[in-house]
């Protein structure tokens, strides 16, 4: 799978901090608000003063809005801490792999599938099947159980080639097919995505997973 995008995971969007300059500009504003109303009060008219309660109410809509500026500027720093944070969980998922139902890839070694069966089954078969979903390998299993080792093995002679593949777990009782669930891999997490707040799994394969759904996590084998 290509991984050209984690660099755009990496790239999360981080809200702009206000500049020195912007706050430079906002105390100036300030300042000359509070100029032009001193300079409006020495200048009034001796005879008709300025409204008392309009005085006020000038102040206090210029001193909300000054509030709401230096609140804006505490969020935005708050913004950019968590998108940071956000950003560099987003980098310790890649190359872990994540146990999930699905396709891993074969390269020789064993592969452990976890198994689960049907309360009543009596006997269980895992099937090995391809890319193309063909079925390449068939194993019975004890029905208790958790875990069964592929070791490449194949119907015919040899072993299986490098690739993907998937597993299924098909539990039996008096020869009769209870049902079909899938089995449970680890796989190479190659992408990791930021959606909504949600950390999204990418992998190999282009499949995915909510970073939240993760049952178990390892390191790959050297």
């Amino acid at each position: 799978m290509q991984t050209n995008d984690v660099s755009t995971a990496s790239r999360s969007t981080i809200a702009t901090v206000p500049t020195p300059e912007a706050d430079a500009a906002s105390d100036s504003d300030y300042q000359m608000f509070l100029s032009l109303l001193t300079a409006q009060m020495k200048n009034q008219d001796p005879t008709e003063p300025m409204d008392s309660t309009e005085f006020v109410s000038q102040l206090a809509s210029f001193s909300s809005v000054e509030q709401q500026t230096e609140t804006n500027s505490k969020l935005d720093e708050l913004l950019e801490l968590l998108a940071a944070k956000t950003t560099g969980n987003l980098t310790e998922w890649l190359d872990k792999k994540v146990s999930r139902e699905g396709a891993t890839s074969f390269d020789g070694r064993t592969i452990d599938v976890s198994v689960s069966t049907h309360p009543s089954a009596e006997s269980a078969r895992l099937v090995v099947r391809d890319e193309s979903a063909a079925i390449i390998y068939t194993q019975q299993f004890n029905p208790n159980s958790d875990t069964v080792a592929w070791d490449g093995s194949t119907q015919g002679t040899g072993v299986a080639p490098a690739g993907r593949y998937s597993f299924e777990v098909e539990s039996y009782a008096s020869g009769n097919l209870l049902e079909t669930i899938p089995g449970s891999v680890f796989d190479l997490i190659t992408e990791v995505r930021l959606d909504r707040g949600n950390i999204v799994l990418i992998f190999e394969d282009g499949t995915t997973l909510q970073a939240d759904d993760a049952a178990a996590v390892r390191m790959p084998q050297s």
